[in-house]
């Protein structure tokens, strides 16, 4: 039964709004990011075929995260060059575990979103620039002028930052 324009649009607008947290399962399941773009890529197919099997009275994560792990199993099978073997059972494992920690997961992400806000700017960029940039620390050293100890430290004293401040809004949120 093909899918109407209206289902098609919800399929989108789900997509969109879930591709985040899809990703991040995937890649807590898949150990390199490149493929598990191109595992969260294949979900998206096959979600897409099948949406008019898909009850939206249901969540609609749940039921994409069920086909995000098939295509991981298949990717496992496929692509045999992983550095660490994983069993499917363990893959199995990390999926559950994954899925079972999502509620919290989701509440130290919006945690921390709002904590990086509050840095200073400086700080702010270079958080941004280590991990949403993936600078490594040549190029930080580099661009900051710091020596690589001032800088590991100044990343030290970020981190802890955000912890604690992540720590105490989901225990202010409980």
């Amino acid at each position: 039964m093909p899918v109407g324009v209206e289902r098609t649009e919800l399929l989108v607008r789900l997509l969109t709004k879930h591709q985040d947290q899809l990703f991040r399962y995937i890649y807590a399941l898949v150990p390199h990011p490149e493929d598990a773009r191109d595992v969260l890529q294949e979900t998206a197919v096959a979600l897409c075929r099948k949406f008019d099997e898909y009850d939206p009275d249901r969540p609609f994560l749940a039921w994409a995260y069920s086909f995000a792990y098939r295509e991981v199993l298949k990717h496992r099978d496929r692509d045999r060059s992983w550095r660490l073997p994983l069993t499917r059972e363990l893959v199995e494992r990390l999926a559950r575990e994954r899925e079972r920690h999502e509620t919290a997961l989701q509440a130290r992400l919006e945690a921390l979103e709002e904590c990086l806000r509050q840095l200073t700017p400086e700080d702010r960029e270079l958080i941004e620039l280590r991990y949403r940039g993936g600078a490594d620390t040549e190029e930080l050293v580099r661009r900051s002028g710091a020596s690589r100890r001032t800088l590991f430290r100044q990343l030290d004293r970020i981190r802890r930052l955000l912890s604690l401040c992540i720590d105490r809004r989901v225990a202010a949120a409980e």
